[in-house]
């Protein structure tokens, strides 16, 4: 049995999920729709195909192709500046899960896509495609060769590309050579449409062809061909896609685990794809434990508090006060609410500034202020010797 590589075209996969999902931010205003749209597809394809390898493919700078036509993918429009922010952190996902990114200077993503179809098509692998790009059909072959369509989640054969272009697999180049492609900016030859170029191909099979037989055209056909011989041809290199890149060395292990890997899933955390975290590996809540409050309202009360401290281990108090008079203290996970314009707490306040007890607050200079305020409402100062409060 065969071993499925799927090979991705990055840029088409993060366009198309860029325009498929709303936009998303994190809490600081950061952009992450095509982020995160790559990371639900690697998931449902780790889930789908775990026996499967992957490899992604992409383009470095200008092409050769923009040597041959200098107007070449002029009519794209700039990338989006709430996409190109995202872009690198599209393949730090890769990279975390240990997924190989392949590219050549000089040449497009579809040259090495096209040259792994070639060149692996009839060995151990089943080679499969994730693109849009109409392109790369000239590869689909049945058992061999197919293309995915991410969004659609379908698979292309061969029946599939004569129903979307009307020609088999093997004239897809040359269909794209008469009818041009407007999103690479190849002109074909203008006026001839997709009905022309499938009845001219129907009958002579390629490009070359059917210039080898134009005296068999009307004499308008024949005009206007001859005209646009030029394009023509030039559409078809353009069109062609290099198979000789060497690609020899492809990925044999499963992808799969690496979505799992802590790298990856703490890159889904760092951009808060919790729900795409598996639930045996998301952070375990701490569970906080419930802190019961007192209100003390009377001495016999403040003297068993008392009492408590002085036996207990815990030798820290947290403690906050108000203007009013009103004392809340911290001690062993309870809270104890004082109210000394009701309570006399003057020994209590006694105990807690002469003894040892750690006292600890936000505003703890302010606190001990106020509790000598209490303690001796004449004098409205803090006597020195304080250092160990703070």
């Amino acid at each position: 049995m065969k071993k499925t590589l799927f090979v991705i075209d990055a840029y088409n996969l993060i366009y198309r999920m860029f325009y498929a999902i709303p936009e998303m931010t994190t809490r600081s205003g950061l952009c992450v729709n095509a982020v995160f749209g790559v990371a639900k597809f690697l998931k449902w394809l780790a889930a789908e195909n775990p026996d499967a390898s992957l490899i992604v493919t992409t383009d470095v700078g200008a092409s050769f192709r923009s040597e041959i036509y200098t107007q070449y993918k002029w009519t794209r429009e700039r990338m989006p500046d709430n996409l190109r922010s995202q872009i690198d952190g599209v393949f730090a996902l890769f990279a975390a899960a240990g997924i190989e990114t392949l590219s050549r200077e000089w040449y497009e993503a579809d040259d090495i896509i096209g040259s792994i179809a070639h060149q692996h098509e009839n060995n151990e692998y089943q080679i499969v495609i994730v693109s849009s790009d109409k392109d790369l059909c000239q590869f689909v072959r049945d058992g061999h060769v197919h293309i995915f369509d991410a969004m659609k989640q379908k698979f292309l054969k061969e029946k599939d590309v004569i129903e979307k272009f009307g020609v088999p697999y093997q004239q897809v180049c040359d269909y794209l050579a008469i009818v041009g492609d407007a999103s690479d900016n190849i002109p074909g030859i203008a006026g001839f449409g997709p009905k022309k170029a499938v009845d001219l191909l129907s009958k002579y099979g390629t490009l070359q062809w059917i210039y080898d037989h134009l005296d068999e055209l009307t004499p308008k056909m024949q005009e206007v061909l001859i005209s646009q011989k030029e394009n023509a041809f030039l559409s078809q290199q353009l069109a062609s896609i290099v198979t000789d890149l060497d690609v020899s060395s492809l990925p044999e292990t499963p992808f799969a685990p690496g979505v799992s890997y802590p790298a990856y899933i703490a890159l889904l955390g760092q951009y808060e794809f919790r729900s795409l975290i598996p639930q045996s590996l998301q952070a375990i809540k701490k569970e906080t434990k419930k802190v019961d409050t007192h209100t003390i309202d009377t001495i016999r009360q403040l003297d068993e508090l008392q009492s408590q401290i002085e036996i207990s281990t815990i030798n820290q108090v947290i403690i906050s006060t108000d203007l009013y008079g009103k004392i809340c203290i911290g001690y062993h996970n309870e809270i104890y609410t004082i109210d000394s314009t009701v309570v006399d707490c003057i020994w209590f306040i006694t105990y807690l500034l002469n003894s040892d007890i750690e006292l600890v607050g936000y505003e703890l200079k302010a606190d001990i202020k106020r509790l000598y305020g209490i303690q001796k409402p004449l004098q409205n100062w803090v006597p020195e010797g304080q250092g160990r409060l703070f």
